[in-house]
């Protein structure tokens, strides 16, 4: 397979002087080389590791790759033939060469087959090549395993930009896909959705499509597929997505009667090639530092709208207190001027920290502050090793919870703040103790005990009476209308942070921005704000396939 920067001999040679035979050509031609690599791991346990053939030259230009594909697309002879190219092997040459393992990614899926969630980084390096390669292969998944192994990639692949020694820029993300997929399954929107996470939405033009088993025609039902689904990428000149097709018969043994469509498919994928690395602009190239930003920016805003549901949700808890308490002193009045020790039965709303249990393993972490009693970051709180390094603290101080503590203050653990309610007794008696002597009330708001004080002193015991439990009822009254003013504007500011947080999403119609954004639509709508609420709506309007790949994708997060 020819590149178009210089002659191939030198280089072929080259190359099979640092292979090992797997096949010779007596077998049929080609004959298959595996290319002997330098191998390193990039972190401690080996889940991200670096295989290198050749070196890299200072003139060199280097292109760095994400793959992304299911079990059975292909990949793996994709990959190969990527290194084929760079090491300029010709049709005409009768050779072929392999940088992956035999047994570590297959084409063909075989569920009997240990499945890992390794990330790979190929680097390809030919003689006298002005451009080399970086290849960072994800490997394949198929439907038999779950989430949680799906969700490994994406955390090894932060471990991969996050590292010193690992990747800072990237010049595309290739998503590959079957010439005959018509529809996305569930498993691969989970997996596309996992990975297109990591980045913002700057890295939208740097997403293509890899179209593999192709025949060369129009793919028509790959593009559908992509549209329906609504993945971002790079559209072509005709505002399709950018489709990039192979042919995946490089290895297959050749003979006279085959060998010219053999030749056609070889021809077909190096042209795909040549097309695609010149698609591949410097100015183009996104910095992972800077997508980093975009990340911590949409992660801290997606803490913040967690957080702010549960606070909202605890107000309301607390407002339907009042109300009960209004209720069982209207109701119980008179028995409760004869006796202020009259019991009658209220509910409580209360937070409390529990362990995290039967939840994806992403989600076994929660950074808390101690002093809100508040989760900061409960969902996708995989990448931090401490509080301090928790996405959701910035100047040394958190970002989300409602006092923005210092993070000594925080703590991350496998434990979370949950509210919870119990039946109580109370009385009128503990009523009054509690506005008088308690400065936290049950919203938070301090009250004044003097006039109730005043009128002890200047009113008989019957006139006293009324007076005082007037005053509890209006204090009651004003209790609930703080909690429902608290609400107000909880809602406001997580409804700002959802539209703020759909402006830099790479998809802002994931699972939890839809879920977000039905549970704020209602209480924007509760709270007096329909203007806000149409907003929303607008947002949340989506294609009916869009909805039924986020109910897909929540139902998929429940099972496991």
């Amino acid at each position: 397979m020819a590149t178009k920067f210089h002659t191939a001999s030198v280089a072929v040679h080259d190359a099979i002087q640092k292979s090992n035979l797997i096949s010779s050509t007596t077998e049929g031609p080609p004959a298959r080389y595996r290319l002997i690599t330098t191998r390193s791991n990039i972190d401690e346990n080996g889940s991200v590791r670096k295989w290198t053939f050749g070196q890299q030259d200072v003139n060199m230009h280097n292109k760095i790759i994400l793959i992304v594909g299911e079990t059975g697309t292909g990949k793996t002879t994709l990959i190969n033939a990527m290194a084929n190219y760079i090491l300029g092997v010709k049709f005409k040459d009768e050779v072929w060469f392999e940088i992956t393992e035999e047994g570590e990614h297959n084409d063909v899926p075989d569920q009997s087959k240990s499945q890992t969630s390794k990330i790979t980084v190929y680097e390809v390096f030919g003689q006298d090549n002005p451009i080399c390669l970086t290849i960072i292969d994800t490997p394949g998944y198929g439907d038999t395993r779950g989430t949680n192994l799906d969700k490994k990639i994406a955390e090894n692949l932060y471990k991969l930009f996050r590292s010193n020694s690992g990747v800072k820029e990237i010049d595309a993300v290739c998503l590959v896909l079957k010439a005959s997929e018509n529809r996305l399954s569930n498993r691969q929107q989970y997996i596309f959705d996992a990975v297109l996470s990591l980045f913002g939405k700057d890295i939208e033009n740097n997403i293509v499509i890899f179209v593999t088993y192709s025949d060369g025609m129009p793919p028509t039902d790959v593009k559908n597929a992509i549209k329906r689904a609504e993945i971002p990428c790079r559209k072509d000149e005709e505002d399709e997505p950018e489709c990039f097709l192979f042919n995946n018969r490089q290895t297959e043994k050749r003979s006279e009667k085959y060998n010219r469509p053999l030749q056609s498919a070889w021809e077909q994928t190096e042209d795909s090639l040549n097309h695609f690395f010149d698609s591949l602009k410097n100015d183009n190239r996104k910095s992972l530092e800077q997508t980093s930003g975009v990340l911590s920016e949409s992660k801290q805003l997606e803490a913040c709208i967690n957080n702010l549901q549960f606070r909202i949700k605890f107000v309301e808890s607390k407002s339907k207190d009042l109300v009960q308490i209004q209720k069982a002193l209207q109701e119980n009045r008179e028995k409760i001027e004869k006796d202020k020790n009259f019991p009658f039965t209220v509910t409580k709303t209360y937070k409390v920290k529990v362990p995290i249990g039967n939840v994806l393993w992403q989600n076994s972490m929660a950074t808390t502050c101690s002093v809100c009693e508040e989760n900061c970051h409960e969902y996708d709180c995989w990448a931090a090793l401490n509080a301090w390094w928790c996405y959701v603290m910035k100047h040394d101080h958190c970002t989300v919870c409602t006092g923005k503590c210092h993070y000594t203050k925080h703590v991350r653990e496998n434990k979370k703040y949950v509210t919870r309610s119990r039946q109580t007794i109370m009385t009128y008696a503990d009523l009054k103790k509690q506005y008088e002597t308690n400065s936290n009330s049950a919203s938070g708001v301090t009250y004044d005990s003097a006039s109730l004080k005043n009128v002890e002193n200047e009113l008989e015991s019957k006139k006293k009476q009324e007076e005082e439990m007037k005053s509890i009822e209006n204090r009651l009254k004003e209790d609930v209308s703080n909690t429902e003013k608290e609400k107000s504007e909880l809602v406001e500011e997580a409804c700002t942070a959802i539209m703020k947080l759909c402006e830099i999403a790479l998809k802002p119609d994931s699972a939890f921005i839809i879920q977000a954004l039905d549970f704020l639509i209602p209480r924007a709508q509760e709270t007096g704000k329909p203007d806000l609420a149409q907003k929303l709506e607008e947002m949340r309007n989506i294609r009916p396939e869009s909805e039924e790949r986020v109910h897909a994708a929540v139902g998929m997060q429940e099972q496991e």
